[in-house]
């Protein structure tokens, strides 16, 4: 049907689409070695996106690669739910226990058929082996 000025014509039912935002971005940490870390990631759009979360790595020839994840990683894993308000979603993901090669950048990406949005945050490992032969010298008896 055609509008005609001054009147409203109704497309659909239900709220109107829109692409995914980040509503909550993931927050960078720094953790040591053989910890747990947690990322997570809120997006509102409707409809419900998909959310994945990539590793951004570099190849050989220096260009960027995104890795999607969990992939073949025994120590990472993502979950994904629903909420927590309406037409939101939320993802995770768990790096346990936290290796020195986890370290680097995770994006969170969501796309849906209106469009797409992703965020950032860096994770970085300290490397607590690196450490352990450390001693403190032994107290001067002198003083």
């Amino acid at each position: 049907p055609r509008a005609h000025p001054g009147h409203l014509h109704k497309a659909r039912d239900g709220p109107c689409e829109f692409a995914p935002v980040v509503v909550v971005p993931p927050r960078s940490v720094h953790n040591v070695t053989g910890a747990q870390v947690g990322l997570s990631c809120e997006v509102r759009a409707v409809p419900t996106p998909v959310i994945t979360w990539r590793k951004v790595m570099q190849s050989p020839e220096g260009t960027q690669v995104l890795e999607e994840l969990p992939g073949d990683h025994v120590n990472i894993a993502v979950q994904v739910r629903g909420g927590p308000s309406d037409h939101e979603a939320t993802a995770w993901i768990l790096i346990n226990p936290l290796r020195k090669e986890d370290e680097g950048v995770y994006q969170c990406h969501a796309a849906n058929m209106v469009g797409e949005a992703e965020s950032h945050s860096t994770v970085t490992v300290l490397d607590l082996s690196k450490y352990r032969s450390f001693r403190f010298p032994a107290p001067d008896d002198r003083m």
